[in-house]
């Protein structure tokens, strides 16, 4: 209950982001972000063992024996997705399962340990090498949550580390450039800062700096993030400006999750009206487009799949007309991650926790009026701190608020954490997108955000410094207020 002469003002961080400017990649995140809009639409193929077994969402120590698509026909997945004028696919390499499509050093549980190919087999290698023959870029997902490995049921450790990294190196180093990396199960499933953002990142990076990073976040910026996802039931914005894809099942009544059964080679599908006027056209413009279709045990797709793809090819074009991708904010190439966190009062460690998710978020909040402030140890001193983003209050179903967004703010840096200089002050909106504002570069390893005032009786806020080449990431989720 709050008092009547003393309110109190509830803070809540989403996301704190320390960004850099863009001097060490040959393209710059934007640039990359533009060309992979121009692709304008794609298909997710969700495929792997879940697809033999029937085993429900990532169920651990499924019967590898069981994977053995006799006709996996990657060229007929290529052909019909070109049918539909699609220009690039997702794989599913690694899903929370564990089980992986190629042959992993760092497990057994892949696919040379199946009767497929007498253990010879790579799907990853068919996929890449049919769509590239076909004019097509193929992109990858991967899970960092490996329920099998038991990697993310616990504290991360540095083998878990070792583990992650060996096999986003295999799949960044074996099978030529990759345009778009998908991670999933993390930020939601252990964060950001159980497995660094700036590791995972800077590795991919070094790898492929062609390749853009996306983590199934859930939210509506981009925050650790080159790209937004959209997940089937989650609100897309009628306002888009940024780069985004929207994943939707095809075959909207059948399927085990997004994976097949043997309900979808009879499954109505969604019709072409719905993907063409429903989707198609109302996301094209918004520069998002995307689409699920999964393969079945044979390793094709259904027939129905195929038909319908060829119908919306006969029934959609990309509008030729549409404007290039908006020009973005500055952006993240170079992170670290922050090591502790206190504030002027609350948790301040959920504020660098790194989870976030569409059900759930962890944040930081104080029990005092305004002004409150955070304060992010980074470990060590870094040099050129340049940039801040502030991601505004977030709540289930990637819904963004303005309720409690900042307006008006400062921000120290100090190299001691007891001598403090303001760089920086000012004013924002007091909207729900996601605010940026840059400052003279200066050497800091402590940075503090200030909230002055903001909107409503709940300042529930989130924000960010950045480097000139790292950057330091944060997110939150909302706890009871009491």
């Amino acid at each position: 209950m709050l008092n009547c002469y003393f309110l109190k003002h509830v803070f809540s961080v989403i996301a704190i982001l320390l960004a850099t400017t863009l001097l060490l990649q040959a393209q710059t995140s934007e640039q990359l972000q533009r060309e992979f809009t121009e692709l304008r639409f794609g298909a997710f193929f969700h495929f792997g063992i879940r697809t033999f077994t029937g085993g429900s969402w990532g169920e651990p120590n499924q019967d590898v024996s069981q994977f053995n698509p006799t006709d996996l026909d990657c060229n007929q997945w290529a052909e019909a997705i070109a049918a539909a004028k699609m220009k690039f696919g997702i794989l599913t390499t690694k899903h929370h399962d564990g089980f992986c499509l190629w042959d992993s050093e760092y497990t057994d549980n892949d696919v040379a340990s199946s009767p497929w190919k007498n253990g010879e087999g790579d799907v990853v290698r068919e996929y890449v090498d049919a769509f590239r023959t076909h004019g097509l870029d193929p992109s990858l997902y991967y899970s960092v949550w490996d329920n099998t490995e038991g990697v993310g049921n616990g504290p991360i450790t540095n083998n878990d580390m070792e583990f992650i990294k060996g096999q986003l190196s295999e799949l960044l180093s074996n099978y030529g450039d990759i345009k778009m990396l998908f991670i999933d199960g993390w930020s939601w499933k252990m964060g950001h800062k159980n497995v660094p953002y700036d590791e995972i990142h800077t590795l991919v990076k070094e790898l492929q700096p062609g390749c853009l990073l996306v983590d199934n976040t859930h939210l509506r910026c981009l925050y650790n993030n080159d790209m937004i996802h959209y997940e089937a039931g989650s609100p897309f914005p009628t306002n888009n400006i940024l780069p985004a894809i929207f994943s939707l099942l095809i075959n909207k009544n059948s399927g085990n999750g997004w994976f097949w059964d043997e309900r979808v080679p009879t499954d109505s599908l969604l019709s072409v009206n719905e993907i063409v006027n429903g989707n198609l056209n109302r996301l094209e413009p918004q520069w998002c487009s995307f689409i699920n279709c999964p393969p079945n045990p044979d390793g094709e797709l259904d027939d129905n799949i195929v038909d319908r793809l060829k119908e919306v090819g006969q029934a959609w074009s990309p509008d030729l007309n549409r404007q290039p991708l908006p020009p973005q904010l500055p952006q993240i190439e170079h992170q670290i991650t922050p090591v502790t966190a206190t504030a002027t009062s609350g948790n301040a460690g959920l504020a660098i926790d790194g989870f976030n998710d569409r059900f759930t978020y962890t944040v930081w909040q104080s029990s005092t009026s305004l002004p409150q402030s955070i304060t992010i140890d980074l470990g060590q001193k870094y040099n050129d701190v340049s940039i801040l983003s502030y991601v505004p209050k977030y709540q289930p179903y990637i819904n963004p608020l303005s309720e409690g967004s900042i307006k008006s703010y400062k921000i120290y840096v100090s190299t001691d954490n007891t001598s403090f200089t303001e760089i920086a002050s000012g004013e924002w909106n007091g909207d729900t997108d996601m605010k940026v504002v840059t400052f003279t570069p200066i050497s800091a390893r402590y940075i503090r955000l200030e909230a002055i005032t903001a909107i409503g009786s709940f300042e529930i806020w989130s924000g960010g410094q950045g480097l000139t080449t790292y950057s330091f990431s944060a997110d939150v989720k909302k706890s009871s207020f009491r």
